[in-house]
């Protein structure tokens, strides 16, 4: 029986409660606004990179104030983690694709 990329979790452990955001940017679609797009990265991965889409009007940081601060810490609320893939002849593409109901900014400690 073949393994579907759709059947692949990660595990719980390798996830993180609170991520760092290294880019913020407006989340669209055929020029619509959906929310925005964080991209955070994975340190138990090896430094990954992750994009997690979060609908909501504003974001939770700007990018002005991300490129200010130079690091910001995020949580996200219900965050869906699914891997994907796609074949295209003879090149297979595969990510991880992530979304999640709500972003909240953590203040520096």
């Amino acid at each position: 029986m073949a393994v579907k990329i759709n059947d692949l979790t990660l595990p719980k452990e390798k996830l993180e409660t609170e991520y760092q955001v290294v880019q913020v940017s407006r989340w669209q679609k055929d020029g619509e606004v959906l929310g925005w797009t964080y991209e955070c990265v994975l340190p138990k991965l090896r430094f990954e990179k992750i994009s997690v889409k979060v609908k909501s009007e504003t974001p939770v940081i700007t990018k002005d104030a991300l490129d200010e601060q130079g690091m910001a810490i995020i949580r996200f609320d219900n965050l869906l983690i699914t891997p994907w893939g796609r074949v295209n002849g003879q090149f297979v593409s595969y990510g991880l694709a992530a979304v999640a109901n709500k972003a909240t900014l953590i203040p520096n400690k």
